[in-house]
């Protein structure tokens, strides 16, 4: 469970245990969701700052194991990927500060459900290493499904309200962070948040960007990661269009 990379088998991409994995945590955030619909404001605050406490816990053993394995490289154990901006903002959504609460919120209600599900169906890191139990894997669909399962519960509770501001706020949050990518990229030669280059990433199209220009691959990737936002308030925008229509209709 705790073995070094290349020590046994890794999963692969898309393999059975993959796939497997893949309809389980889909059960579980579908499962999790129905069980909670009816959670209040104040219940949905409190559960992001116990995810907030146990998944800072659990990232800090998984730097502290990757570096006693001898994994100095950055690009192994720094927490500077895309995904990993969901434990920030969990503590940025408990901040009692409001234009801080409004920023980590955002993120979680704009990225959860794209970002968690994206490497829930591609988790090209850990599947590529590691095998199925392994904790890296493990804490991997985990993590991604606990990013998904806060964002669809933003939703449902109705934690807040889905606007531009909201939008506004996720990009301020998306580009700080992509900005310090940037920049630790250039210093140490690592791929924070894949702006260097597309390592793993399996869509043809982003290598022949890449291939192309390495800055325009760079800043069509910041663009991808901002565009969540727009794509989620579009969403939120068509939904409550149609369930005017259909209470209007009812009447």
């Amino acid at each position: 469970m705790f073995s070094k990379a290349g020590t046994y088998k890794a999963v692969g991409m898309f393999s059975v245990p993959h796939i497997i994995s893949i309809f389980v945590c889909l059960f579980f955030i579908v499962l999790a969701v129905v069980l909670t619909r009816k959670m209040k404001k104040q219940t949905y605050f409190k559960m992001l700052a116990i995810f907030a406490i146990a998944f800072s816990c659990l990232e800090l053993f998984k730097i502290c194991w990757s570096i006693f394995n001898g994994s100095t490289n950055l690009d192994a154990w720094l927490p500077l990927y895309f995904c990993s901006l969901f434990i920030y903002s969990l503590w940025f959504s408990i901040s009692k500060n409001g234009a801080f609460r409004q920023i980590g919120l955002a993120f979680i209600a704009m990225a959860g459900e794209i970002a968690g599900l994206a490497f829930i169906i591609f988790p090209t890191t850990s599947f590529n290493a590691y095998p199925i139990w392994h904790f890296q894997c493990l804490y991997s669909m985990l993590y991604h499904s606990a990013f998904v399962y806060c964002g669809v519960m933003f939703y449902v509770v109705k934690v807040g309200k889905v606007n531009l501001k909201l939008v506004g706020s996720y990009a301020l949050y998306c580009m700080c962070f992509m900005l310090i990518a940037v920049v630790v990229n250039a210093i140490f030669g690592c791929n924070m948040m894949f702006l260097n280059n597309p390592a793993l990433i399996p869509i043809e199209i982003v290598r022949v960007i890449y291939n192309f220009s390495h800055v325009l691959y760079c800043l069509v990737m910041m663009v991808v990661y901002l565009s969540l936002g727009f794509i989620m308030w579009g969403l939120s925008f068509i939904v409550g269009k149609i369930r005017g229509a259909l209470a209007h209709k009812a009447q």
